[in-house]
């Protein structure tokens, strides 16, 4: 009889090793599935990092940008969208753990700066006011002029 490539036939071959065989084999899974995680948090981790320092990098400039969206928003959506294709179907929870972190990086940012302008206004209406770009400095990342360009801007003229 040859030896059938499955849970039942590996553990039927075993004959008295059973209970430390399965002991060991959920062992591995649990040990398996815990390195996991810590590689979707690190990939998390790291992403959220690399975008926060990129925008701190260009806050003179209102923050990193690409065609006048945040980076770490646009990045976010790009690797999401990303996993969903099959091709990359193997990859796809890397592509969608760092697109979590640029999307936390990006949230993260916001959230700061409605703290920010909540503090500074007394009420949370007043705090979320510009999170869509309605207010005189939006505060999503990269989508306001730095204060240093609009002060050139009006000395220019």
């Amino acid at each position: 009889m040859a030896l059938m490539l499955t849970r039942e036939g590996i553990m039927s071959r075993m004959g008295g090793y059973r209970a430390g065989a399965r002991g060991l084999l959920r062992s591995a899974d649990s040990t398996l599935r815990r390195e996991l995680r810590s590689v979707r948090s690190s990939e998390i981790a790291l992403s959220s990092f690399t975008f926060g320092v990129l925008q701190g990098r260009f806050k003179a400039k209102g923050g990193l940008t690409f065609f006048a969206l945040p980076v770490d928003l646009l990045a976010g959506a790009t690797f999401h969208i990303l996993g969903l294709f099959g091709f990359t179907r193997p990859y796809s929870h890397h592509l969608h753990a760092f697109g979590d972190g640029a999307l936390a990086s990006f949230f993260t940012t916001t959230g700061y700066r409605v703290g920010e302008r909540w503090a500074a206004g007394g009420s949370f209406v007043r705090g979320m006011s510009g999170i869509f770009g309605d207010a005189e400095k939006p505060i999503a990342g990269g989508a306001s002029i730095a204060d240093k360009e609009l002060a050139s801007l009006v000395r220019a003229e």
